[in-house]
């Protein structure tokens, strides 16, 4: 009993000091550590990792907190498409046939599509799924390994299934969800198909899984949230599918306003609205990977981006920061001193690495 007791008060008090963190209210922060950085002129910086990636026309480059460069590859890309998942990234040219393979500590290599580039997806473990161009009827879905090698590949035209507007691939790159926009006697329709390369995909039709339709709407984004979340934002609606083998889908959200933007992270996924009550610049609803809304913030600031660690969310801009516990309250609303380009979460509660023109600052909030 008495053992019992001590558990019980233990409990108690951790629950008491979770509670009082989520809870802390921040005025200020202060740098730690600083390292000086050298500023690239017309180059877009973001996070990969827990480094930091600068990329451009004439090639990309990726750096640690210190600022020692980890990796460095050229190359000419005008229209450049990224996708990124955990620890790895890819890049490439729109209409271009070559795709470079990185993660965060080296190059892995070059992926040759031999036909133009739409659009493409990487997984955590370095599977490339990618729409290629064929004619004007025909495109392909192609599945790389990340030596290049060909995995798999199948036919899409715009009579059977519509054309591929959003591709995504699980984490671990056995699933595949492709967004189809396609006419349907004059209506136009959208469906979101997954497939299976795995052992439960083989024995399907070009490993088709699962599909699911949306008449009069266009559905631009879909995206695996991990192995088995995955989310698909229409103009009109928001869909979450989950499973690991087979997706089904479990909350169809039917939206009343147009959306300003999408962002997600740590199984989180954020709605931006211009706010119509006079309260603020934004209203974000915040919704988990069931579907279910956890919090709105009503942002009184424009933001260049939204970031999601643990239960926080962060808006921030060049110049402001707002750091807010879902389904709780603001811990810290505040200004920078530097130019803020970009804010990375680390391991610690309410420590950032933030970058700015001249240097890599590592800030506390206090």
């Amino acid at each position: 009993y008495r053992t019992v007791l001590i558990i019980a008060v233990i409990a108690a008090a951790a629950a008491v000091v979770v509670i009082q963190m989520k809870n802390r209210v921040f005025g200020e922060y202060q740098v730690t550590s600083s390292v000086p950085r050298e500023s690239i002129s017309n180059a877009t910086i973001r996070a990969f990792g827990e480094n930091i990636l600068i990329y451009g026309s004439d090639g990309a480059n990726c750096i640690n907190r210190k600022g020692e460069v980890l990796w460095n590859q050229t190359f000419e890309i005008e229209n450049p498409i990224l996708a990124v998942s955990q620890n790895v990234m890819a890049i490439g040219n729109y209409n271009g046939r070559t795709i470079y393979l990185m993660d965060t500590g080296k190059i892995i290599g070059e992926i040759d599509t031999k036909m133009p580039l739409r659009n493409f997806a990487v997984s955590a473990n370095g599977v490339v799924a990618a729409v290629l161009d064929d004619t004007a009827d025909i495109t392909w879905i192609y599945l790389f390994d990340s030596s290049g090698n060909t995995l798999v590949y199948f036919k899409t035209t715009m009579k059977d299934s519509g054309y591929p507007v959003s591709i995504t691939i699980s984490d671990n790159g056995c699933l595949v969800g492709v967004s189809y926009l396609y006419m349907d006697n004059g209506m136009m329709r959208s469906s979101v198909a997954f497939y299976n390369f795995g052992p439960v995909g083989q024995n399907e039709i070009d490993n088709f899984v699962s599909s699911y339709d949306y008449m009069d709407t266009v559905v631009p984004l879909v995206k695996f949230l991990d192995n088995e979340k995955a989310v698909a934002v229409a103009d009109n609606r928001l869909v979450f599918f989950e499973g690991d083998q087979k997706p089904v889908s479990i909350a169809d959200i039917l939206l009343d306003s147009q959306m300003t933007g999408v962002y997600d992270g740590d199984g989180y996924v954020a709605l931006v609205y211009n706010d119509v009550t006079g309260q603020a610049l934004y209203k974000v609803d915040i919704y988990n990977d069931n579907g279910k809304l956890e919090d709105t913030v009503m942002a009184d600031m424009q933001f260049s981006d939204i970031l999601f660690c643990k239960d926080k969310v962060i808006l921030y801009n060049e110049q402001e920061c707002v750091v807010h516990t879902i389904g709780g309250m603001d811990n810290f609303s505040g200004n920078f001193n530097s130019q803020a380009l970009l804010l990375i979460p680390t391991d610690k509660s309410y420590e950032f690495v933030m970058v700015t023109p001249e240097s890599i600052d590592t800030i506390a909030l206090k």
